[in-house]
């Protein structure tokens, strides 16, 4: 049973799929409080305040199209100096799909744990925002994780950023033993790209689990150069090559004991949500405790998945 100390002792909240609930046709969120929740799930997140979202969506499906323009050059003129006609050159369009995915979840409140007696719209407020920190997590490791074939109730609804990269690494393709490890999966990550999306380098990130961080961060430490003393003081960012390298709890949410890491441009993911948020209040007098069910749907894919590249290394 989670109560409000769980949530400031920083616990998130379970989510799980769709149940059956009654009453969860009542309590649709204002926009203003869907807006008050969207930024609490950003604002506790790694990854999700860094991705592209389409917000308050009206409908359940939403497509993300890309344009993909391919030019093909000719010479203006023939050997004789006659006027050449250019070489076709073609647009296709791909497209990319949002299935807004329905989740609920529940906490428990008891009366006695709100200290400052909050009433009316500040305490609908704090409910919002404290739903919105708690269940960030778990979207957080929905949106990297999900798997069709998983045995996760949650988790096999939809495939997730790592499986849905156009690349996808193991330990077959890159060494962890290695002397020069993270460095060579780093650089086997950049090589993976297709040679068009290398123009996207310089807006790329590395998304890490602790290990990958941690190693890299004590290989630096072992250099005499700006990044060396960096990595000792912990000023600013992790870079390699230039790129932001960054430490995702959520990528370890497995527990598995997996290596894992993402390489993409940030707003590259998308996710978003259905503007339709209930939140349902259920007061059980007796026990002076209210359970507040909210149900949600959502979903999250690429713009553009060939640009990215995802890595789960077995050691």
């Amino acid at each position: 049973m989670l109560t409000i100390e769980d949530i400031k002792g920083g616990k998130p909240f379970e989510i799980v799929p769709k149940i059956d609930v009654p009453d969860l046709g009542r309590g649709v969120l204002s926009v203003d409080r869907f807006g008050e929740f969207v930024k609490a799930v950003r604002d506790s997140a790694v990854i999700i305040p860094e991705a592209r979202i389409d917000n308050a969506l009206k409908s359940y499906e939403k497509d993300i199209s890309r344009l993909s323009l391919v030019l093909d050059v000719g010479p203006g003129r023939d050997a004789t100096g006659q006027k050449l006609a250019p070489p076709e050159s073609t647009a296709e369009v791909k497209t990319n799909t949002l299935y807004m995915r329905e989740m609920v979840t529940k906490v428990i409140i008891h009366e006695d744990a709100i200290e400052d007696n909050i009433e009316g719209k500040a305490f609908e407020q704090k409910i919002v925002t404290l739903l919105g920190e708690g269940i960030s997590y778990v979207l957080e490791k929905y949106y990297l994780h999900g798997d069709t074939s998983s045995s996760d109730p949650l988790l096999k609804m939809s495939d997730g950023w790592l499986k849905l990269a156009g690349e996808k690494l193991t330990e077959s393709d890159v060494d962890p033993e290695a002397e020069d490890w993270p460095m060579n999966l780093f650089d086997t990550m950049i090589e993976s790209l297709p040679t068009p999306y290398r123009n996207n380098l310089p807006n790329m990130k590395f998304y890490v689990t602790w290990d990958i961080y941690r190693a890299y961060r004590d290989a630096l430490k072992g250099r005499e150069t700006g990044l060396g003393d960096q990595a000792l003081t912990g000023a600013n960012s992790v870079l390699y090559n230039g790129r932001p390298v960054q430490y995702v709890p959520a990528l370890e949410a497995l527990n598995d004991g997996k290596s894992r890491a993402l390489f993409v441009v940030p707003t590259q993911l998308v996710y978003g949500f259905w503007r339709n948020i209930k939140v349902v209040p259920d007061y059980d007098a007796e026990m002076r405790l209210t359970k507040y069910v909210a149900s949600l749907r959502t979903d999250n894919h690429y713009e553009d998945e060939e640009g990215a590249v995802s890595a789960t290394i077995t050691f």
